[in-house]
């Protein structure tokens, strides 16, 4: 309200300014020219771009709310740089570490300061991994006994293996998902089904070396069988 106030002021006496300054350079003749409505803002804009206008607007939003903390300050640049120096150097204190976590505590404050640094936070772990420091560590951090123990207890727990269920079935339900796994399946099985070359071998060679035992023992058989004959005609001679 005390804003508005001042702005009317200032209006006031800008036009005020402007009537005593036509009146005093009117002629004495009746031809005296008024300023037109785009000469009358361009004097207002200049007067609300003067330190004083800036310095009344001030003033003016300071009793309006209180305290400066509460209400919307107009800066210069000087003042806000000193702003930015005492945030610095307040968020860099060791003892403002405690503030810090008392105030991501709060449900309401960490979703709005998460979501006020999102677009940062992805832009700086974009940037982040591709740089093969940053990567390196990031493996190795992956391959403590801690992360195992955190994936595993994640891995296991009801929540997860629900969510798992839930996206099997939505992709079974998918035919074009469907009929991917059934081709995969049928590949699986002529591979499985299809005689390898080292295969062939072994059962050729398995195959031989039968054919090659069934033989020799014919042989030997037919070799035995002469010997007996040939024992019999000459225990016959002798006994004749």
């Amino acid at each position: 309200m005390n804003v508005k106030l001042a702005l009317y002021g200032i209006l006031l006496a800008a036009l005020s300014a402007t009537l005593l300054s036509g009146c005093g350079a009117e002629p004495q003749g009746s031809g005296g020219q008024q300023l037109s409505y785009k000469d009358m803002k361009s004097m207002v804009i200049d007067i609300l771009k003067t330190e004083d206008a800036q310095k009344a607007l001030q003033e003016s939003q300071m009793s309006a709310s209180g305290t400066s903390e509460s209400g919307i300050k107009m800066l210069s640049m000087q003042d806000a740089e000193s702003v930015r120096m005492a945030v610095k150097e307040t968020i860099t204190s060791p003892d403002y570490d405690k503030v810090i976590k008392t105030m991501m505590t709060d449900t309401r404050f960490a979703g709005e300061f998460a979501k006020a640094v999102n677009k940062q936070n992805k832009d700086i772990h974009k940037e982040l991994m591709k740089d093969p420091a940053y990567q390196k560590e990031l493996i190795s951090a992956m391959k403590t006994p801690e992360m195992d123990k955190m994936i595993l207890e994640v891995l296991m727990s009801s929540q997860y293996r629900k969510q798992v269920m839930t996206i099997m079935q939505e992709s079974m339900s998918n035919p074009l998902f469907r009929v991917e796994i059934l081709d995969l399946l049928k590949k699986a099985v002529q591979e499985e089904l299809r005689v390898k070359p080292e295969e062939k071998v072994d059962t050729k060679s398995s195959s031989g070396g039968g054919q090659e035992g069934e033989s020799g023992g014919g042989e030997g058989g037919e070799e035995g069988g002469g010997e007996e004959g040939s024992g019999e005609e000459s225990s016959e001679e002798s006994s004749t």
